[in-house]
């Protein structure tokens, strides 16, 4: 019994490895990965609404009735935002690029200043570089803003896929899980389902966990620029809570773009900018995270890194975004196989 286990063992992980490699090999498919886009969208908006959906069950509503609800209310929900805070931040974009000009002018300034910097042909060639960097920047980066909302509507047909998804999603997830158990011997099916049960768990309570925060941290940096009165608050403190979903790099990422527009304002407030938000960063680390995430992501420091690295290299920035859950389920995965089969 315990060589039966072993080689079922090592032909699940073979499977997992075979499984990992043939999507990696996938996702390089252009149309592929937007069909994986629009399916990974829909199940982790299923993640959301899945505890909402079992609430309404269990208070005897119809299943497909409350998927149907639910869908409908989020589809209202995204249309009130649509209305009421894309056309303020489409207009930051157009806007961004008057600040970021003023940026360019401080670095000037301080190259004229410095005559260190114009006596040194190497540290003057690279403040040439930065003012050309920041000049492309300046001319692109509103466009870029806009571009990328013109993409959206573009694709909104695309996207209208997704709450019908969602919706089959919620209304069949069970009879979905329970094919699924068929693919599996009679003998293991049990083990899989605790498997499964485990992932559902900790995957949803990760999901759940990592949206709080970014709105917290989203409310926190808008306050902030708010306060300090920096420019285009909106679109900053979005981008700020966006970044947060990545480890490590997402704060630093997220927060440079509004300490350079306080910048643009004073030095002085672009000093402040940067303590407030490296103190909003150490309240999210040391005490919120650990209270709303718990122990669900368990990881190595350089394990998180690790994946960062393999999940930007592979698949640029929604590769690190989905790195530390897929590195997750890999764990939980070990984990159980172990205590399960040994």
């Amino acid at each position: 019994m315990r060589k039966y286990y072993k080689n079922l063992y090592c032909k699940l992980l073979f499977f997992i490895l075979v499984f990992l490699v043939f999507f990696i090999i996938l996702i390089k498919n252009t149309i592929v990965r937007d069909i994986l886009s629009l399916f990974l969208i829909s199940f982790v908006i299923y993640y959301v609404l899945k505890p909402i959906h079992t609430f309404l069950k269990q208070k005897g509503i119809n299943e497909k009735f409350s998927a149907l609800l639910l869908v409908v209310t989020l589809i209202m929900i995204i249309g009130v935002f649509i209305i009421s805070i894309i056309p303020a931040i489409i207009k930051e974009g157009y806007n961004i690029t008057s600040s970021v000009g003023y940026i360019q002018k401080y670095i000037d300034y301080i190259y004229n200043k410095i005559n260190l910097l114009n006596n040194n042909k190497i540290l003057g060639g690279i403040l040439n570089k930065v003012n050309g960097k920041i000049e492309n920047y300046t001319v692109s980066i509103g466009e870029n803003i806009l571009n990328k909302f013109v993409g959206l509507g573009e694709n909104i047909l695309d996207y209208a896929v997704i709450p019908i998804i969602v919706y089959y999603f919620l209304a069949a997830g069970d009879k979905i899980i329970q094919k699924f158990f068929m693919i599996f011997p009679v003998k293991i099916r049990g083990m899989v389902k605790n498997v499964l049960e485990d992932i559902d768990k900790i995957l949803a309570r990760y999901i759940i966990s990592q949206i709080i925060l970014c709105l917290i941290i989203t409310i926190l940096t808008f306050l902030v620029l708010i306060g300090l009165g920096i420019k285009l608050p909106i679109l900053l403190s979005l981008i700020n809570g966006f970044f947060n979903i990545i480890p490590y790099f997402g704060p630093v990422i997220g927060s440079l773009p509004a300490i350079l527009i306080a910048f643009t304002k004073s030095p002085k407030t672009a000093l402040w900018a940067l303590i407030l938000l490296y103190f909003i960063q150490q309240i999210e680390g040391d005490i919120l995270s650990p209270k709303i995430t718990g122990d669900s992501v368990d990881m190595h420091p350089l394990t998180v890194i690790l994946l960062l690295l393999v999940g930007g290299k592979i698949y640029g920035f929604v590769g690190m975004v989905l790195a530390i859950p897929i590195g997750v389920i890999m764990k939980i995965i070990y984990e159980d196989l172990n205590y399960y089969l040994f």
